[in-house]
């Protein structure tokens, strides 16, 4: 063989391999962008889901604390009624306190009176006991 033509095949074989080569590297560049794509899209669509549940979780969030605060409100309410209710309770209690320390004193009256006019009863009674008497009893006292 002749020698330029060793080199005419040595430099087709060489073309050849360098075609080859860049018809790989195009190939492989072409998945590459696929792939970066993909991923692309991949981690658009989990960052659209994470979005998601986080806006989600913030919105039920704030829907408990409007929740809370209400019944916050209510429960102060209730208790604010609680606290009125109670102390006229309290008052009521007190005046039927006042009431019976009123009977009961009012009982002492009454028996203080009733034993006084026992009193008096026997005391008339001595006093017409002896008016009774004789006039020579009389006329003795």
């Amino acid at each position: 063989p002749h020698p330029s033509r060793r080199r005419r095949v040595a430099m087709s074989t060489f073309k050849d391999m360098q075609d080859e080569h860049a018809a790989r590297q195009a190939v492989l560049r072409e998945r590459v962008e696929i792939s970066r794509d993909a991923a692309l899209a991949s981690v658009s669509g989990l960052t659209e889901q994470v979005v998601d549940a986080v806006n989600a979780g913030t919105v039920e969030v704030f829907e408990n604390q409007k929740r809370v605060e209400e019944q916050a409100r209510e429960l102060r309410r209730k208790g604010a009624k609680f606290a009125g209710v109670t102390s006229e309770w309290v008052r009521i209690v007190r005046g039927f306190d006042d009431d019976l320390r009123e009977i009961g004193g009012f009982e002492g009256w009454i028996k203080r009176v009733e034993l006084d006019l026992n009193n008096l009863t026997q005391a008339m009674k001595k006093v017409a006991e002896q008016g009774s008497g004789s006039p020579r009893e009389r006329g003795a006292s």
